[in-house]
């Protein structure tokens, strides 16, 4: 569209006569703002004129909002506390929403309009507070939040009943609105708010702000109060669109402003402690336990979508792996790479993919658990989350150390001491489930060159497998050290009396049929075997019919023994 057919139609949008008229009061306030020799006192006689602004100000100006709660008597005191400017943008935000009307009206909901800007401006004030910039005032990065789509007020009341009833059912996210407005408005809200903005005679940059949105917010061009509101805008819908993409605002944080996922984490959290605060003054209808619900449910859902992409994926990774040794002469299958190597380096690109929206969801919801204080549906939620992604995190962290190339560092150990240190770090959780554990070593010492960490880690993955299997009371686990001099080889047995191990379980160990499913159950009986494959070692397993595993590690002594 023409910029002269805009300035048609903004001007057809101001003349309509159903458009609020900002308050004197309003424009006083914003007016102050280019006034240099403005003072304190100014300010106080021109916010003192309104005495129900003035109450709610002194009210919120002495609460715990602004982090530093003080008893306030007088407008005065308040800007000598708190600042000229966070005085002057704060009265103005309480100016300007009451300049709107609350409730569903002509088929609008304003109270939800309210209720997602008070949302945005608070996050795009505690992300610039994080930010800590001297070029970047946090007020203004609340008021600019605030009233982003203040233009979707000025446009609506325009609109024929037929395009309101339109407008209702288009999506809120912000790109596909403003994509159906051009289209079937002329304009879109964004720039109404960026015209009205300046007939109101805001600040150039909050003017500014109106226009900068989605890639053009993300731009170098754009300022940085542009990024901030821009990923405000982006943590609100969360909340309120039910977005799945929970993850998108810690990448675009790190894109945008280098924030870290720890820091973004704290601003999430810490929006619904402060929102219930400024919503009373602003006499917009909150529920913030109901809003940190929604959000701990995007959270589930992300980790139940990498739980599934995860499992799907390795399924048809695993078939085109198998599909493709199956394909090779045996001649090829000597030149390329092992099934396993493929499958390594299979993992190795599932595991990257799932490891930073993993890490960033668990702290969010980690740090839930910790700010929540009281015993609440809340705080059980939160837990069940933390419970699902350290399970998920446990998988990812198996995943990688399995598509790791493992390279032993051989030096001479005890594996007697080896075998008993196991046992030290695993002695409370025998204890737990009372399991009995037997040793028969027949040996004081066993020198063995082995890589001392990795069989430690092998023992302690067959010994908690076993320590799963068991589900009776009085539990039985016996390891023994078996010389075999006849034959060359010694081996290390860990028999159980626990339910016999599942196909899944023993596919794993033994690598007959590894699929997608072995990593539900975890990787580290196939570690396990890798460990022990490097040690030109074997894994045999024997199980019985309802109850009773025996799983031996078979060494041969001119590989391993030491001379």
């Amino acid at each position: 569209m023409s910029p002269n057919n805009n300035e048609r139609l903004l001007k057809e949008i101001l003349a309509n006569d159903q458009l609020p008229v900002l308050s004197h009061l309003a424009i006083n306030l914003v007016q102050l703002a280019s006034d240099e020799n403005c003072s304190a006192q100014d300010l106080s006689e021109v916010i003192e004129k309104d005495p129900g602004l003035t109450t709610r100000l002194l009210k919120l100006a002495g609460s715990g909002f602004f982090m530093k709660p003080k008893p306030i008597s007088s407008i005065r005191q308040a800007v000598v506390f708190l600042g000229f400017n966070k005085i002057r943008l704060m009265a103005l935000c309480l100016s300007l929403r009451d300049t709107f009307p609350l409730g569903i009206k002509d088929g609008y909901d304003y109270g939800l309009f309210w209720k997602s800007s008070l949302y945005r401006g608070l996050l795009a004030q505690i992300f610039a507070e994080a930010l800590n910039l001297k070029n970047l005032d946090t007020g203004e990065a609340f008021v600019g939040g605030l009233i982003s789509e203040i233009g979707e007020l000025m446009l609506y009341p325009t609109l024929t009943p037929e395009l309101k009833n339109a407008f209702a059912k288009v999506s809120g996210f912000l790109e596909e609105k403003t994509d159906w407005e051009e289209k079937f408005i002329g304009i879109n809200h964004r720039q109404v708010g960026s015209y009205v903005l300046g007939k109101w005679n805001f600040s150039e940059s909050l003017v500014s702000s109106q226009v900068f949105f989605g890639k053009q917010a993300m731009d170098k061009d754009s300022s940085i109060l542009d990024k901030v509101i821009e990923l405000a805008r982006r943590a609100t819908e969360i909340v309120f669109l039910k977005t799945r993409n929970l993850f998108e605002i810690f990448d675009l944080a790190d894109e945008l402003l280098g924030l870290e996922a720890e820091v973004v984490n704290a601003v999430l959290v810490d929006i619904f402690s402060r929102v219930e605060l400024l919503a009373e003054q602003l006499q917009i209808k909150i529920d913030p336990q109901q809003d940190l619900m929604e959000v701990m449910e995007r959270a589930n859902q992300a980790l139940m979508e990498m739980n599934n992409s995860l499992d799907s994926t390795l399924q048809v990774l695993l078939k085109d792996i198998n599909e493709h040794i199956h394909s090779l002469t045996p001649v090829m299958k000597k030149m390329t790479h092992s099934r396993r190597d493929l499958l390594q380096n299979t993992l190795d690109a599932v595991a990257h993919e799932i490891r930073n929206p993993l890490t960033s969801i668990g702290g969010f919801a980690k740090r839930l658990v910790h700010e929540i204080k009281e015993d609440n549906s809340g705080k059980h939620y939160a837990e069940i989350i933390v419970k699902e992604s350290v399970r998920l995190e446990l998988i990812l962290k198996e995943i990688m150390e399995y598509s790791r190339t493992y390279e032993p560092e051989f030096k001479e150990n005890d594996l007697i001491d080896t075998i008993e240190k196991v046992l030290c770090d695993l002695e409370n959780k025998f204890r737990e489930k009372n399991i009995q554990v037997i040793r028969e070593f027949g040996l004081e010492s066993l020198p063995v060159h082995m890589d001392n960490e990795g069989i430690i880690k092998a023992m302690r993955y067959l010994l908690l497998n076993s320590i799963e299997m068991i589900d009776k009371p009085h539990g039985i686990v016996t390891i023994s050290v078996q010389p075999l001099w006849q034959i060359k080889q010694f081996a290390i047995a860990i028999s159980d009396n626990g339910r016999s191990m599942l196909d899944i379980q023993r596919d794993g160990l033994l690598d007959t049929q590894f699929s997608s499913k072995t990593f539900g159950e975890g990787l580290g009986l196939p570690l396990a075997k890798k460990i022990i494959e490097a040690h030109s070692g074997h894994l045999e397993l024997e199980r019985t019919e309802g109850y009773g595993n025996v799983v031996k590690l078979v060494f041969p002594v001119s590989k391993v023994m030491a001379s």
